[in-house]
């Protein structure tokens, strides 16, 4: 049985551990991409909506602009 001490319940791996499932997926796909949509507490919206606005000005895809940012850097620390 594999020790899973480190493990919490609903706890992602740590980073070190975790693969890049977009980078290993073989397949390559020409169709348009998808939106992804989650719920989250509406402080933490309303929290995410004014950095989005303060960052890259209070206009349309201001939230995917600092969502993709906040993904780049993410993406930077892995590497």
């Amino acid at each position: 049985m594999a020790n899973t001490s480190f493990l919490k319940k609903g706890a992602p791996p740590p980073r070190e551990k975790a693969t890049n499932i977009i980078e290993a997926d073989p397949r390559k796909s020409e169709a348009k991409n998808k939106p992804l949509q989650v719920m989250i507490p509406p402080e933490v919206f309303d929290a995410f909506s004014a950095r989005a606005g303060e960052t890259f000005g209070f206009s349309k895809g201001s939230k995917s602009q600092l969502f993709m940012a906040m993904w780049e850097s993410y993406n930077s620390m892995k590497r």
